[in-house]
């Protein structure tokens, strides 16, 4: 193949991405004079290194591309160690990667075990529904709680219901002042907080003090080996522990997002409330819930880019790619391309009824909220069926008759160049008693 030159920013925009945040890609782009259609990579300095940005379905089979692509080193430490901790499976390759992933992959995306988590936060929703009966909540806040609880019980992590609570908004302040330079000490501080309680934790259970229930998530991860066999660190068990239960309070965002999106576009209340009623008032496998939900993860921003380092001198879409050079993946510029998706700026769940669950879905390469590529030999995080299911249950709830969201402006928008971003009042709700 004739190798193009692709096209090239050459001053550094760790700047820029700081202060543009989900809309740092298409800002680089449309610097470059890239239209909004094209997937032509971009060059670009970024904290001192030069590194490719891709996009579009190319772009994520390339980037998803394990015999072409490696995570160890990628990452900036600051951004790794509150996100994820220290030697989590996000930043593993091969077959200690292999390993790992097909190790949480068993837990999280089990079928019985995903019904298991349905029942745990339809529980825990309708205690949030009963709540705002009593007073005026917030979806984000409310919904990260519910979502955590749920998660947390799940994993066969008993706690006091003041511990878990504690414990859950502990989850959620990290992830709501990851990000911000200024607040980022404090997520930091979080993340140590609750490593040392998780690594407690394993460490009770490895020496007996804790009896956790037969084939839990906390069993399997107390007894978590790597590729060689061997049990692997406390810490490191503490951490994927964790990983397997603090994403599921993040979807607490796309709860807030969902909740305005509800406001904007109340004919999708109608048609949910009437799937849930003729469902005998079910919060899950709603299809038109689940299809509201899955719409508001492509359109609403969570991830704005990834990293990966190349691992030889290779080539996407005809540009070369040196070997070490950083490639990162424009998620955002990915789920709202034109030339990926019919009528991309439109809110439309529509476009996600004749997908048949969660897995039918992950079919669609450019559909990334939560990366890309195979569950068991990828990247694609394993919890995408809890995410669906907690996010479209909690959807369900939003739309029923007695359900107030507050239409208000400051309710219903956010800033784009905040990470990581959701209305600032969390989306304020009500309900009649």
């Amino acid at each position: 193949m004739t190798q193009t030159r692709p096209a090239r920013i050459r001053t550094e925009q760790a700047p820029g991405f700081l202060r543009w945040g989900y809309l740092f890609a298409s800002r680089l782009r449309e610097k470059a004079g890239l239209p909004a259609t094209s997937h032509t990579p971009l060059s670009l300095t970024l904290l001192g290194k030069t590194s490719v940005l891709v996009r579009g379905e190319e772009g994520v089979r390339f980037f998803y591309d394990n015999d072409l692509m490696e995570r160890h080193g990628a990452m900036p430490t600051l951004v790794q160690l509150p996100l994820f901790g220290d030697k989590a499976v996000h930043t593993l390759d091969g077959e200690p990667h292999r390993v790992r992933k097909n190790a949480m992959t068993d837990l999280a995306y089990d079928n019985d075990r995903v019904a298991d988590f349905q029942r745990l936060v339809a529980e825990e929703l309708e205690a949030a529904h009963g709540r705002w009966k009593a007073e005026e909540g917030n979806v984000h806040d409310d919904a990260a709680l519910a979502f955590g609880r749920a998660a947390l019980r799940w994993a066969g992590v008993e706690l006091s219901d003041g511990e878990m609570d504690r414990r859950v908004r502990q989850m959620n302040r990290l992830l709501d002042t990851f990000g911000q330079l200024s607040q980022n000490p404090v997520a930091m501080v979080e993340r140590v907080r609750l490593d040392r309680w998780a690594t407690q934790l394993i460490q009770d259970v490895r020496s007996g003090q804790v009896t956790a229930a037969p084939d839990s998530v906390l069993a399997h991860m107390a007894d978590l080996r790597d590729e060689n066999g061997e049990l692997v660190e406390d810490k490191v068990a503490a951490v994927e522990l964790q990983n397997l239960t603090r994403p599921t309070v993040a979807v607490g965002r796309f709860a807030a997002f969902a909740a305005a999106a509800l406001v904007k576009h109340p004919e999708w209340v109608e048609r949910i409330r009437a799937a849930s009623q003729q469902a005998g008032g079910s919060l899950t496998d709603i299809p038109e819930a689940v299809a509201f939900a899955q719409e508001v993860r492509r359109t609403h921003p969570f991830v704005p880019m990834l990293p990966a380092l190349a691992k030889k001198d290779t080539e996407v879409s005809g540009c070369p790619v040196r070997k070490g050079q950083r490639v990162l993946l424009d998620f955002v510029g990915t789920l709202t391309s034109p030339a990926e998706w019919r009528d991309a700026g439109s809110f439309d769940p529509e476009r996600f009824l004749p997908y048949d669950g969660v897995e039918a879905a992950e079919s669609i390469t450019a559909f990334i909220p939560q990366g890309g590529g195979d569950v068991r030999t990828g990247h694609r995080c394993p919890g995408e069926k809890i995410t669906v299911s907690a996010l479209a249950a909690a959807v369900v709830v939003m739309c029923r008759p007695d359900v107030t969201i507050s239409s208000d402006v400051k309710d219903t928008t956010f800033p784009w160049t905040r990470m990581l971003t959701r209305p600032a009042t969390g989306v304020r709700i009500s309900a009649t008693g």
